[in-house]
């Protein structure tokens, strides 16, 4: 059988050839940069799978009751409505039981919670059962649930994004009837009294504003601290916390032997000479260290609070980290890899003609590599792999589509933009980047447009591809109709995309 990356290569030199040698004429003043993101258009199907990407964001407002109709979609892609049950802030998404053959969606809502605790903040959403009625609530009291994982060992953990924010890990969510409510955040404790059986607030990674989680198959934990920098202090730092007993990868897990039950954690520090002093504002990519958190000791209740170990320590800062995904390609070949989305700010939509910040936002990945010596035996290297711009910023969740090292990232910011003529409203968009070639940098190959909002009071969250990388699932977050709309696209293909990528893989 050829080989579908040497035809794609094959097919992109020969497009260039011909451009360059006629069929354009070749001028000093060539646009090289749109010639080229044209070319990701005109070979979406072979590079990205996608038959015809967006060519711009989806004009709004659409504030109709039809779920389906509050997105417009690449060419060859379908969408479905899953839910129109579930609380209309639900954020992120883990497929339950399992990636390959899931039946349910768990799903993170980013509510505040109430006086008495009851509001909604981990639902279950029943793939087989009907979209008006198909989605219960398992966990109330959290304030801003926000990321969602389900473990290596089979548990759902969940974190609030909140500046105390907590992480609970869930046992046997499909088998809590009543929903628990978390009666007391600082303790932990719950509605199940004191011996618990299902949820667990798990203390030992510390306290901050849960957002990115990544999960290696030990029970190695990766996360960010959703915070903005201020008043010259640094935003958002990267933890990593280490559990004393490793999962083994198989065996029963019981609440006490969690993972996440006892270990320490390191804050990440990028400081790229020798000794690791030339740390600080203007390092945030390149190698450093991981330094181990051991003051400020927990507070009387046993949580740690993150934010002040960073002060302290001077731990790299990003502007509002936001979600983070493992790349499992790279896991496979035993390289621990991951990427994570830094937010940014702006005051207007994308190619707006005012713009008051153009913090675009960016996508950074990080490999943890092995290194003789290191505190943890591992030292963290940052990359940026995507920059923001005019037209594509503000970047929230992102996914790798299973077997390909294509990464979907999503957008979550302002709408309104002023043109020439007015202003008009544009929705959030989705974007697939392709992963980095043999070129000489180590960013995305390039990127393309898959998928934009006509309700313009929405945001796109929890993106989630299946095991099959052919069909994904997506929160349609606070809908103009206060309606909960969780979506199935399907179309997706999957082959190896283009190059080589830069920890040595096809």
């Amino acid at each position: 059988m050829f080989s579908r990356c040497k035809t794609i290569k094959q097919l992109l030199l020969v497009a260039v050839v011909l451009e360059m040698s006629g069929v354009v004429a070749w001028a000093q003043d060539i646009d090289f940069g749109l010639h080229v993101q044209q070319l990701l258009s005109v070979y979406s199907d072979p590079l990205f799978g996608i038959k015809q990407p967006l060519d711009q964001s989806a004009l709004g407002p659409y504030n109709g009751l039809d779920n389906t109709l509050s997105v417009i979609v690449a060419k060859g892609l379908k969408v479905s409505n899953v839910s129109s049950a579930a609380n209309p802030l639900h954020d992120m998404i883990a497929l339950w039981p399992n990636d390959h053959s899931p039946t349910h969606l768990i799903v993170a809502v980013e509510t505040s919670r109430n006086t008495d605790g009851s509001n909604a903040s981990v639902q279950v959403i029943d793939l087989n059962g009907n979209p008006n009625s198909n989605a219960r609530t398992i966990l109330e009291g959290l304030t801003g649930g926000d990321p969602v994982k389900r473990t290596p060992w089979g548990t759902i953990v969940v974190g609030e994004e909140d500046t105390t924010g907590g992480l609970y890990e869930i046992f046997d969510p499909l088998g809590i009837g009543t929903a628990i409510r978390v009666t007391d955040r600082a303790a932990g404790t719950t509605t199940e009294g004191a011996n618990p059986t299902h949820v667990f607030k798990r203390k030992a990674v510390g306290a901050l504003a849960f957002e990115g989680i990544a999960i290696t198959v030990d029970g190695t934990m990766y996360y960010g601290d959703e915070l903005r920098p201020g008043n010259g202090n640094a935003g958002g730092a990267i933890y990593k916390y280490v559990p004393a007993t490793p999962y083994a990868g198989s065996g029963a897990i019981t609440p006490a032997s969690s993972p996440l039950a006892l270990g320490k954690i390191y804050g990440m520090r990028l400081g790229t000479n020798s000794n690791n002093t030339d740390y600080g504002q203007g390092t945030e990519i390149g190698k450093g260290v991981w330094v181990l958190i051991d003051a400020p000791l927990p507070d009387a209740n046993g949580n740690i609070a993150l934010r002040t170990a960073q002060t302290s320590l001077k731990l790299t800062g990003y502007y509002r980290p936001e979600d983070m995904d493992l790349d499992e390609e790279a896991a496979a070949d035993g390289i621990t890899r991951m990427c994570f989305t830094a937010t940014g700010r702006m005051t207007n939509g994308g190619n707006s003609v005012v713009e008051g910040a153009a913090t675009y936002g960016e996508v950074l990945c990080l490999v943890d590599e092995v290194k003789a010596g290191a505190l943890t035996g591992k030292a963290p290297f940052i990359t940026r792999f995507f920059a923001g711009g005019p037209d594509a910023n503000y970047f929230d969740n992102l996914d790798f589509q299973p077997g390909t090292g294509r990464l979907v990232v999503l957008e979550d910011g302002e709408v309104e933009v002023q043109t020439g003529s007015g202003i008009e409203l544009r929705g959030n968009d989705i974007w697939m980047l392709l992963p980095d070639g043999d070129d000489r940098d180590v960013q995305t190959d390039g990127a393309i447009r898959i998928l934009s909002l006509t309700d313009t009071d929405a945001e796109p969250t929890g993106f989630i591809f299946d095991a099959t990388g052919e069909t994904a699932y997506v929160n349609i977050q606070h809908r103009s109709t206060n309606l909960g709309a969780t979506l199935k696209i399907t179309g997706f293909s999957v082959f190896p995309s283009l190059g080589h990528r830069k920890d040595g893989r096809r």
